[in-house]
């Protein structure tokens, strides 16, 4: 049965049966479910590229995962819950979600053109963010709609949704501070990553506000994982006047660090105090001890860019046009037990 016999059999229009089926609110609730009843009845089913011709759209939107192989726990951490939240709201708009995950940047980029190019969505998230950022240029030069998960120098003005990496970083340093810490060392993923941008420039404010120096080697570049938080710690350990307080971005390479104190008998909290970053998933809670940092909200993070991205759509503007502005997304700080007094405090409380 097609929709024109439908409509016959129920003595409506055409217009009201595929209103219906797409449950509009122009259509009664009592038209929709007998319309759905009906078409369940017959086994009737829209036909999907008749209608995206008409509505000039797939209702497919695409989510870049930036799935190197070295990131997997960071990115499988929040991505998650955050496409939950991102379909949570495209849902309701009878949407789907499509993630597509790629090997290296390069191969993003080779991706991402091929799904503008041959319109396999209608619009993207792009995550991860660049200081200089080809994919924004890309889609922004066309016109192309997309919600940034960060910000970036690139595509001009365009909506962007980041996590408040600046507000973390003047937190980190001031709780270390109150701690009785003065030397502090920092550790941020080593690519142009733009959170690596603001997490730095924020920090060295911070510690500039305390009246903190920065010694020669005390920033440290390695990769977005478990090894490139080992490999920090190490050459850290290994300065002739080590650090007493390592904060990182992510909480994937405070692993790293927890790994390599370890092996060298030290523990985190007494002999080196570990701030987290932005902890993407419950395991900071099942580390000895606890690891402190900042948590996020993943799932209202994905309404909010499903939100910022459906209002470059007309048929939306008017429900979601507020969601269109960029902002930054709150991150809190949850204190634990890896961040104690420096050592040399430690042992001064002992003695009293």
């Amino acid at each position: 049965m097609g929709i024109r016999q439908l409509a016959s059999e129920l003595n409506l229009s055409v217009s009201t049966i595929s209103r219906a089926l797409n449950d509009s609110d122009e259509v009664s609730a009592e038209t929709r479910e007998r319309v759905r009843a009906a078409a369940l009845r017959h086994g009737y089913a829209p036909n999907k590229a008749a209608e995206s011709l008409r509505k000039g759209r797939l209702d497919i939107i695409g989510l870049m995962l930036p799935m190197r192989r070295e990131e997997e726990n960071y990115t499988l951490g929040v991505f998650m819950t955050l496409a939950d939240g991102l379909q949570s709201i495209l849902s309701q708009h009878g949407m789907d979600l499509v993630m597509y995950a790629s090997e290296s940047w390069d191969d993003e980029c080779a991706r991402l053109r091929r799904i503008v190019e041959r319109r396999h969505v209608d619009g993207v998230i792009l995550a991860g963010t660049r200081h200089h950022d080809e994919r924004i240029d890309y889609v922004a030069a066309r016109n192309f709609p997309f919600v940034a998960l960060g910000r970036s120098e690139s595509g001009g003005e365009h909506a962007w949704v980041d996590l408040d990496f600046k507000s973390a970083a003047e937190a980190g340093v001031a709780r270390l501070v109150a701690l009785g810490h003065r030397r502090i060392a920092l550790g941020i993923p080593d690519n142009d990553a733009m959170q690596a941008h603001v997490y730095l420039h924020a920090w060295q404010e911070a510690m500039a506000k305390h009246g903190l120096e920065v010694p020669k080697g005390f920033v440290r570049r390695n990769e977005l994982s478990e090894r490139g938080g080992y490999q920090i710690t190490q050459e850290l350990l290994e300065l002739a006047r080590a650090p007493t307080a390592l904060m990182f971005q992510s909480d994937c390479m405070a692993i790293g660090a927890y790994r390599k104190l370890y092996e060298l008998g030290k523990t985190p909290g007494r002999d080196l105090a570990i701030s987290g970053g932005v902890l993407t998933g419950e395991l900071a809670e099942f580390l000895a001890p606890r690891l402190t940092g900042f948590t996020l909200d993943a799932y209202e993070l994905g309404r909010r860019l499903a939100q910022s991205l459906l209002a470059q759509f007309p048929d939306f503007a008017d429900t979601y046009g507020d969601a269109r502005e960029p902002s930054l997304w709150p991150l809190s700080l949850r204190e634990r037990d890896s961040d104690a007094l420096p050592p040399e405090s430690s042992k001064a409380v002992r003695k009293r």
